[in-house]
């Protein structure tokens, strides 16, 4: 069943020639065609819709039938199905409760931020472009022009409750319970009740932020449609891999080279860190894989409290491309093997099993 008036979907009267018919359609199917709203869920559905309307109001005996029928009328002729019965009864209860404010929300906008994770540990304003669909200021979303573009609907004197089944109070099908029918478009917005925009927003991406979380923007989606409230905009954060440090939640990880000489003497380490350079110290004597804890050097948690850690560790590195000399050199550091306590658990495993 119809729940709109095809001739407020076309934005004529109920007296329109078929020439004004065609012309009010050929207008809206040029607006609302898919192939001019790529990716636009609800201009493809006003666009079936105009199409439907065109397709009942263009044929005289479809049109005789719509106008006596009404919300009752099915485009395929069928009679009436059980379903359609309760269905309509179910709508018409609902109608006792329905808010007044009725309007379909708008549609949810979606977009996608890649930030570093410099910008991630201090937090960073990014600016977006976005298109999207606004509520048109002339006609206030309504799509009827503001100048003369509304009459009182016939059915029902301009009350909005249906002449008939007093019992449910249901409103007029005609109007949809508006009171008026649209009969001129609004120049704007061709009837549309929105415009098509490109606003640049200024996005707070907040510090310590993670990937795959969503920044919630409201009101900043399509309008809605009868001025039904705006949808909301959603981005979707990814941060970008580093060269130097993996991250683990608030903790940060970063692998530091140290030269063999480094590692045996000791030594003072430049480190970088997410907000500039720290140094650290090295012990003689200090292992690969040894970690050193920074407390408060990692990021800060999205949800708040103090900052990670920043875990930095060493990896020694083995000279590879020697020169006699090197070699020489190398050869007399040989050191006793009591100096290498490791090495001397791992020869006495070794010898245990021959």
């Amino acid at each position: 069943m119809s729940r709109r008036d095809y001739y407020e979907v076309l934005g004529v009267r109920r007296d329109a020639s078929p020439d004004e018919l065609k012309k009010a359609f050929r207008g809206l199917a040029l607006r609302f065609h898919p192939d001019r709203n790529p990716g636009d869920p609800q201009a493809e559905a006003r666009f079936r819709e105009v199409a439907e309307a065109w397709q009942v109001l263009s044929d005289p005996e479809q049109r005789q039938r719509y106008d006596r029928l009404g919300p009752l009328f099915r485009p395929d002729g069928k009679p009436l199905t059980p379903e359609d019965v309760n269905a309509f009864v179910a709508e018409a209860v609902s109608g006792l409760f329905r808010k007044k404010g009725r309007g379909e929300r708008g549609e949810d906008l979606r977009y996608a931020l890649t930030v570093s994770l410099e910008e991630v540990a201090s937090g960073v304003s990014r600016t977006l472009r976005v298109a999207r669909r606004e509520r048109c200021g002339r006609c206030d979303g309504d799509g009827a022009d503001p100048d003369g573009g509304r009459q009182p609907c016939p059915a029902c004197d301009g009350s909005g409750k249906s002449p008939t089944r007093r019992l449910f109070r249901q409103d007029c099908p005609r109007c949809d319970g508006r009171g008026s029918l649209r009969v001129k478009a609004c120049t704007r917005c061709e009837g549309a009740g929105a415009i098509d925009l490109v606003e640049d927003l200024t996005i707070k991406v907040p510090a310590g932020v993670a990937s795959g979380q969503k920044l919630k923007v409201r009101a900043k989606g399509n309008s809605g449609r009868d001025r039904g409230e705006p949808g909301d905009l959603f981005i979707l954060v990814t941060v970008a891999e580093h060269p130097l440090f993996k991250r683990r939640g608030a903790d940060l990880l970063l692998d530091a080279p140290l030269t063999f000489p480094e590692a045996a003497l000791g030594a003072e380490l430049e480190v970088p860190t997410v907000v500039g350079l720290t140094t650290i110290r090295i012990p003689p004597g200090t292992p690969t894989g040894k970690v050193f804890r920074l407390p408060g050097r990692g990021l800060a948690p999205p949800e708040g409290g103090p900052p990670g850690d920043l875990h930095v560790r060493v990896i020694v590195e083995v000279p590879t491309a020697l020169d006699a000399e090197a070699r020489a050199a190398l050869a007399r550091l040989r050191l006793p093997a009591e100096a290498h306590p490791a090495r001397v658990a791992w020869d006495q495993a070794v010898a245990a099993r021959r």
